[in-house]
């Protein structure tokens, strides 16, 4: 059964963009859709899809200053998502420029069809500028507690990219932190396997016109001092490089 919160998050998007709607016939809307393939998705250094290769279609609208974004991605049977074979996100929020720098806010929901009590919402701020030729971005994501993630999760993590000139290379590298409480020590384990951990990745990318190829390392220092739970997906928190492709309409 969908976690209370949960629905309380999903509610919060839908009245975001509620008050958009009278506006789409006189106000510009920017629409954009990107479809990627790659050898493993993954999130904040844990794999999604089991360790297996997965695809990741992301549309997003813009209307009268409302961001809206729905995501899919194929799950593989996870067992960090109960089995699940597919995971959708629904994303709404705003952004304002505040001088050089961008602030964004989103309320999203996760939920994974077909299994059941999996459902999990968090909010999500950030703050991104230029340093000179490097985009930096400060991320802070807080689920609050549910039953589906065995408590509460809060991650914070920073991001730097930095384009080669007179190429088509862009180079990035991130670190993040996720910690919280824990309600429930098995369900926990789902988005901190271990306990409370850190993740860093470093990736290259090569831009061909709409389309873009390149790869992603991700690590963590997750450790397991007592027997995992089958949520904790032990074999996909570890060093991983994964390749990927993807368009862009």
């Amino acid at each position: 059964m969908t976690d209370r919160k949960t629905l309380i998050l999903a509610a919060a998007s839908l009245a975001a963009a509620i008050p958009a709607t009278p506006a789409i016939a006189q106000d510009r809307t920017d629409a954009a859709l990107l479809v990627e393939a790659t050898t493993d998705h993954r999130r904040r250094g844990l794999s999604w899809s089991d360790g297996d290769p997965a695809l990741d279609v992301y549309g997003s609208v813009t209307v009268s200053g409302v961001d809206i974004a729905a995501r899919a991605v194929s799950t593989r049977n996870s067992a960090r998502h109960g089995g699940a074979d597919a995971a959708i996100d629904l994303i709404a929020g705003i952004s304002e420029d505040a001088g050089p720098f961008t602030l964004r806010g989103r309320v999203i929901g996760h939920f994974f069809p077909g299994s059941d009590d999996t459902a999990y919402g968090e909010l999500n701020g950030e703050v991104g500028g230029s340093l000179g030729p490097v985009q930096v971005d400060l991320s802070a994501s807080y689920a609050p507690e549910q039953s589906s993630i065995g408590g509460d999760n809060l991650y914070l993590s920073a991001r730097g990219s930095v384009g080669v000139p007179a190429t088509p290379w862009t180079l990035s590298a991130h670190v993040g932190r996720s910690t919280g409480s824990v309600d429930d020590p098995v369900r926990a384990n789902r988005l901190r396997p271990g306990g409370s951990y850190t993740d860093w990745g470093v990736s290259a990318e090569y831009v061909i016109g709409p389309a873009t190829v390149g790869a992603r390392y991700t690590g963590t220092n997750v450790r397991f001092d007592t027997p995992a739970p089958p949520i904790a997906d032990r074999t996909n928190s570890g060093d991983r490089i994964a390749l990927f492709a993807s368009f862009g309409f």
